[in-house]
């Protein structure tokens, strides 16, 4: 993602090269589509993925409105064609036929009868319903059978929406948009009580700008996209700023290449690798409402790199709501790449200089992960095998000189022990429900604290034990994303994830075309390769380096160009 740093000039989020990518997509979507009378899926979009007539926002849905963009859009050279009209008229036909009694579609992969599934195509589909309605006002009276047909869509899922409820916390912001969308729409849906009753809740967004599902590659975009449609159709202007906070955050999490940081999601996209260009529309949106030419920078470039082309029908939108984005002469600036931030909210230490990414987390197992270059050393995990306790997942960040202090507190935990006896009759198959009655013989409770200390060319990170019992076996694993060449003092392999090396001694460097990142000094207290109770890592090349307690050590990691001429690093 050299642009953003750089300033460089960079493919532009402009309406005219979007609208083109829309148009060629849409042409081939032709290939999906079902046009057999005979079949019962007649008219649907299949999805690209598993090829399944469904109407959700991620298959027919989806498609549907990237058609009815390109054939009422201005400029389009769609507009008005007579087989993307005809086309438009089954996929509508079978939008409809899907509906269930209630008016919800089903997201057949996971939710049935789904209330925010349905949320997601209304949200995709009642912006059409307001382009239509303005074309058929002049006179278009084919835009005015789209506006009819999606218009009865939309208002009987609506409908079927009030009452019914979510799964997640982002669920609550797609029900909200999409019934304040269909609000604008249907002023007469008896949708605002149940909207407020959800929005009473308030949004789920910390001080730093971090969501509670903490997913930068998916569902950042889908709440500052919904929060984006509530501020509008509801009239709350002040819900914006939360996304310009989420913003804020997201502009500090991106790696040199474009990708963002996803080790800290609970979600999906924990640990992929994502431009995600599923937030463009948002970095577009708020950059021309508050002139703010960085979040322009950014929405350029995801457009230019981005690799989530699912979410490709959104980037039009923003230029449809607000005609005027069209003349676009907002001045970019750069993304900041020389920083070191704490977020304490989130739990997070951001170090960004120049190609160097790195990133510390609380409550994650990935307590540090560095990116440098082509080089990805995803995850940096510490774990022992004192019961229930020892897989280091800090609850405290505190920034100190230099760097961070991560603490792992024992009393968060499950402290080590063993359960007592009743005292009475266990019946068979009653043991586990009633151990939390049973009093505990415990073990001594073992902290873990970690400071991690930026230092020329890379960190120290110090490791110190305090408590517990002595000799436990513990680990450090550092897990490199390969394939790539690992080289010690005596050995230079050919690497690919799911191997694992112990680091015995001394350091090694995990090297790939011009960049390498090395580890060390190693330990070799035992030779466990799957520590018991550890997260697999099939995607990783891992580096164990295998200690047992008390330990007071530091993990010295160091970043650079990989020199063959004299074996090691070079400065970055």
């Amino acid at each position: 993602m050299t642009n953003l740093v750089n300033g460089g000039n960079c493919n532009m989020y402009a309406y005219e090269p979007i609208l083109r990518d829309l148009e060629r997509r849409v042409r081939a979507s032709y290939a999906r589509q079902v046009l057999d009378p005979a079949r019962p899926d007649r008219g649907a979009f299949l999805g690209e993925r598993d090829g399944y007539a469904n109407p959700d926002h991620t298959a027919n849905a989806k498609d549907l409105a990237s058609a009815c963009y390109c054939f009422l859009a201005e400029e389009s050279a769609l507009i008005g064609d007579d087989e993307l009209f005809e086309r438009i008229g089954l996929a509508l036909a079978l939008q409809r036929r899907w509906q269930r009694s209630t008016g919800l579609i089903d997201l057949v992969s996971i939710n049935w009868e789904s209330p925010p599934d349905t949320g997601f195509t209304v949200q995709l589909l009642a912006p059409v319903i307001g382009l239509a309605r303005e074309r058929a006002a002049d006179g278009d009276e084919r835009a005015g059978e789209i506006a009819a047909g999606l218009g009865e869509y939309v208002r009987t899922a609506a409908r079927g929406m009030i009452g019914r409820g979510f799964h997640t916390p982002n669920h609550r912001w797609v029900v909200c948009s999409g019934l304040a969308q269909a609000l604008t729409l249907f002023p007469e849906l008896p949708a605002r009580e149940y909207v407020d009753s959800i929005l009473a809740e308030g949004i789920d967004i910390n001080a730093d700008g971090e969501y509670t599902e903490r997913s930068t590659g998916v569902y950042n975009a889908v709440c500052n996209r919904s929060l984006r449609f509530m501020a509008d159709g509801l009239g709350k202007p002040e819900l914006l700023d939360h996304v310009r906070r989420n913003l804020e955050l997201m502009a500090h999490l991106f790696h040199h290449d474009g990708t963002v940081v996803t080790s800290i999601s609970n979600r999906q996209d924990r640990g992929q690798r994502v431009v995600p260009l599923s937030i463009a529309d948002s970095f577009y949106d708020l950059a021309r409402r508050d002139g703010n030419g960085t979040w322009a920078s950014i929405a350029d470039q995801l457009v230019a790199e981005g690799s989530d082309f699912a979410h490709q029908v959104w980037l039009i939108h923003p230029f449809l709501a607000s005609p005027g984005y069209r003349d676009d002469t907002l001045a970019r600036q750069p993304l900041p790449d020389n920083y070191r931030k704490v977020f304490p909210a989130s739990g997070l230490w951001r170090v960004r200089r120049g190609p160097l990414s790195a990133t510390a987390a609380t409550a994650n197992l990935t307590v540090f992960a560095v990116r440098y270059g082509e080089v990805a050393l995803k995850a940096v995990k510490i774990a022992s095998t004192y019961s229930h306790s020892g897989k280091f997942s800090a609850e405290m960040i505190e920034e100190a000189e230099g760097g961070v202090r991560l603490t792992h507190q024992a009393a968060a935990k499950h402290i080590p022990g063993y359960d007592l006896p009743l005292g009475r009759p266990v019946p068979f198959g009653e043991f586990a429900r009633l151990r939390p009655e049973r009093e505990r013989w415990t073990l001594p409770p073992m902290d873990q604290i970690l400071d991690i200390r930026e230092v020329p060319g890379g960190f120290d990170l110090h490791l110190r034990t305090e408590g517990g019992l002595d000799r436990i076996t513990s680990q450090i694993e550092c897990c490199f994303a390969g394939p790539g060449e690992w080289e010690t003092a005596d050995q230079a392999i050919q690497v690919a994830d799911g191997q694992t090396a112990i680091l015995k001694s001394g350091h090694g460097v995990f090297h790939r075309g011009e960049h390498g990142i090395s580890v060390g000094p190693g330990g070799d207290a035992h030779r466990m390769w799957q520590m018991r109770g550890t997260e697999p890592e099939p995607d990783s090349f891992r580096v164990l380096i295998t200690l047992q307690t008390p330990i007071d050590r530091v993990l010295e990691i160091r970043y650079g160009r990989w020199s063959p001429a004299s074996g090691g690093l070079l400065p970055g």
